[in-house]
């Protein structure tokens, strides 16, 4: 506290105009000042010296204090920073201050006021100078988010700061200055904070060390900037305009490089190479955006092939897939759970509900009442997001996401980043679709629809492939039908294909769905049975012997000859296992009973 120099007694008009004016030119003399309080307290000591008076500061963002009372002894100057209260500089002297002393204190608080305007905004311009620079350099968001930490603590005169990313409740550290140390409790502490400070409008204060400011474009925010300052560092020594204008400025560039980030991953998705499976892909779009849409946690992808086929469940992150692919989803189911907007179903536009206002968990039933209960999981839904993927004018896809931890995880940016997927998963989809039909179709065999030579010999390859990493065997079988060739000969090759379609679908359904019958050639069919040891393919070649008997062609019943041979048990090597299975089919032929037994 500055000490009070002699009380100055002011004895002519002269001398008061002397007072007057340096009181008048102290705003102007102290405008230097680097920091809003370093001008109060210098105005403070000022004023002390030429009024002979004790001079104290109180902080608008301090503990309060008893208001002074009315007293010609005591002068109160209310110093502002933009409209709202900064500090107080409270004088008091033994003897009563002139009136001219008294007039003159109030000009000068407001002089004071706009010399801490001009300093703030002296600051707030180097701040948002230097984060504009870096934003015109083409720096990405990680450049980014470091400079306008960097920027926070240089111009705040903070000890340290950092850049969170809120992820479905999560602050995860973008990028940060100064020491943070690495202790689970002050890990625990600043989720604490910054759940704290997520939802405010603007910057808030946590103790006396601690200050965030949320960086977004909606609630809740995506960002959150925290800095720190040392012990000595006195609180009003942040400046709150400051933080809230870097927060400001700095939304929108993060905003434009999160979503040059998205469209640049879809890019890379629609780049991905001819070896990658439909599957594959699906699961890599609907993780993509899962990473990339804020507040989405969990969620589903559905399509479909044509307008007029169900949709199917291709990829789940959160959710049984399996459970929920046993049973495919109508244009009608699909539309009832995306809810009554029917005409932004048409015009693919993403809708979110919330907990707070729908019952999500009711809707969800409704949607799908004969969906498998264990994939029924939408009570643990808080809030959901929808977009309809349209191609010519029809919803070719639906990808949901959801939060299943806050009812207002997903809000208005979720909404426009899970937008821009429209139009690129509509072509990636399209692209992927016509991929896997021309892929089908050099796999398939014309007539029966099964698969062909290439397909099982492509697939027999992965499956000895995982079975030598210790995975379980499969097991091939061989078969072909007993005088085919006379049906042939007597009632014609129209016949004949009609005996070979009847018996791939009797083949088929004698199998698992993740067995894979095909049609070698001519008469001869073959399937790849997968995790199936030497006993169980025994018995799967009776089956098929029996279901082939079932089919009658030109009143003639049909039969099979069948061969078996197991990976580990037979051999290790594909044409080790064709050759022996073809020379137990041979033995079965000539035996005229059921399957020969297999070797050991």
């Amino acid at each position: 506290m500055p000490v009070p120099a002699e009380p100055r007694v002011v004895e002519d008009a002269h001398g008061e105009w002397s007072l007057t004016e340096r009181l008048l030119r102290l705003p102007h003399e102290l405008a230097g000042a680097e920091q809003p309080e370093d001008l109060v307290e210098a105005a403070a000591a000022a004023l002390s010296q030429l009024l002979g008076a004790e001079a104290s500061v109180y902080w608008a963002d301090e503990e309060p204090h008893p208001p002074a009372a009315l007293s010609p002894h005591r002068l109160r100057l209310v110093v502002q920073q933009q409209e709202v209260p900064y500090a107080a500089i409270e004088l008091l002297h033994h003897a009563p201050f002139s009136f001219e002393a008294q007039r003159v204190a109030g000009h000068l608080a407001q002089d004071l006021s706009y010399v801490v305007d001009a300093i703030t905004m002296r600051r707030i311009r180097l701040a948002l100078g230097g984060l504009r620079t870096a934003a015109r350099s083409g720096a990405g968001l990680e450049e980014l988010t470091a400079r306008a930490v960097e920027l926070a603590v240089e111009h705040l005169g903070a000890e340290a700061g950092l850049m969170l990313l809120n992820e479905s409740g999560t602050f995860e550290p973008l990028a940060s200055v100064g020491e943070w140390p690495n202790d689970p409790a002050e890990h625990t502490w600043l989720q604490a904070v910054a759940a704290a400070g997520v939802r405010t409008l603007g910057a808030r204060r946590h103790g006396d060390r601690y200050f965030t400011a949320p960086i977004a474009s909606s609630c809740p925010a995506r960002w959150m900037l925290v800095v720190r300052f040392a012990c000595h560092r006195r609180r009003h020594s942040v400046t709150f305009p400051l933080l809230n204008e870097i927060a400001a400025a700095t939304a929108p560039y993060l905003d434009a490089s999160w979503r040059d980030r998205v469209l640049s991953e879809l890019l890379e998705l629609n780049c991905a190479g001819e070896e990658t499976t439909s599957e594959e892909l699906y699961q890599r779009v609907l993780d993509t955006a899962l990473r990339l849409v804020p507040g989405a946690d969990s969620g589903t992808l559905l399509t479909r092939a044509s307008p007029e086929e169900p949709f199917r469940y291709q990829a789940a992150r959160g959710f049984d897939l399996a459970g929920l692919r046993e049973r495919p989803l109508a244009e009608a189911e699909a539309r009832a759970w995306y809810g009554p907007d029917e005409e932004g179903w048409r015009r693919g536009l993403p809708r979110i509900l919330s907990s707070n206002d729908t019952d999500i968990t009711r809707l969800g039933w409704s949607a799908s009442p004969h969906a498998d209960l264990t994939a029924k999981t939408y009570h643990r839904i808080r809030s959901t997001l929808c977009l309809p993927v349209l191609r010519d004018g029809h919803v070719m896809a639906v990808l949901n996401l959801d939060n299943l931890t806050d009812p207002e995880g997903l809000a208005a940016d979720s909404s426009q980043l899970a937008h821009l997927f429209g139009a690129p998963l509509a072509s990636l989809l399209h692209r992927q679709q016509t991929r896997e039909l021309l892929r089908k179709a050099a796999l398939t065999d014309d007539l029966t629809g099964l698969g062909n030579r290439r397909a099982f010999d492509a697939a027999l390859e992965r499956e000895l492939a995982r079975a030598a990493r210790g995975g379980p065997p499969p097991s091939v079988l061989l078969m072909d039908l007993k005088d085919f060739k006379l049906i042939n000969d007597r009632f014609g090759h129209d016949v004949g294909d009609e005996a070979l379609v009847a018996v791939a679908r009797e083949l088929r359904a004698s199998l698992r769905a993740t067995d894979l019958p095909a049609r070698r050639g001519g008469d001869e069919f073959v399937a790849l049975l997968v995790d199936t040891p030497a006993a169980q393919a025994a018995e799967v070649a009776a089956r098929v012997k029996r279901a082939v008997a079932r089919v009658r062609v030109a009143d003639r019943q049909l039969r099979a000859n069948v061969g078996t041979a197991t990976a580990g048990v037979d051999g290790d090597d594909a044409a080790e296992l064709l050759a022996l299975a073809d020379q137990r089919m041979y033995q079965d032929k000539h035996a005229g009973r059921g399957t020969a037994a297999p070797s050991t």
